[in-house]
């Protein structure tokens, strides 16, 4: 009788253990892509910053290098802050109040603006470029859309007691410090 014991448990073990190695693993492919996309953001968002416009292969290169490595597909949220400075007027409707002074505001552009000019154009392909300014704002915000395996196996295991929100949620972005493209023109 202490033999059959015996062997339940070693059966039960290994299932624990094949589980627990298997589930490591996942984990770890979750780390690098969490890494890889660290790298992909970090890169593409100083690249626009320093050089102060983007291009289709830019972009194109970008969202290569985030799925290298890892099969999950992102959502990318990308936003350019266009400063811009309004008058300000004692009285709106009097064009002759003008106080002599401007206030800074930012306008949010959003990828459905951006992309437009990148892929939609009738400007041929190499010649193609999305300009921003000195002073303006360019952020970039990827999330994982589908589910690690990782997550999937904890899931199956816990009976669906994960969450449903994304793995990796990376913001990143700065000021635009450059318009190289006045060199380009």
């Amino acid at each position: 009788m202490p033999n059959a014991v015996a062997k339940i448990f070693a059966i039960i073990l290994m299932v624990v253990l094949f589980y627990f190695s298997t589930y490591q693993n996942y984990k770890k492919e979750e780390d690098l892509a969490y890494i890889n996309t660290s790298n992909a953001v970090t890169k593409f968002v100083d690249n626009v910053r320093l050089k102060g416009f983007i291009t289709p292969s830019m972009y194109e290169d970008f969202v290569n290098s985030l799925h290298t490595g890892n099969q999950v597909l992102f959502n990318i949220e990308i936003e350019h802050e266009k400063k811009q400075y309004t008058p300000v007027y004692s009285d709106p409707a009097n064009p002759n109040s003008f106080t002599g002074e401007y206030k800074v505001q930012y306008t949010g552009i959003y990828w459905d603006q951006i992309k437009k000019t990148l892929f939609e154009s009738n400007v041929p392909y190499d010649k193609r470029m999305y300009k921003l300014e000195n002073g303006d704002f360019f952020n970039v915000y990827v999330e994982n859309k589908t589910k690690f395996k990782s997550t999937m196996l904890f899931d199956f295991l816990s009976g669906g007691a994960g969450t449903d929100g994304p793995v990796i949620a990376f913001p990143y972005g700065g000021m635009v410090q450059n318009q190289d493209w006045n060199d380009k023109q």
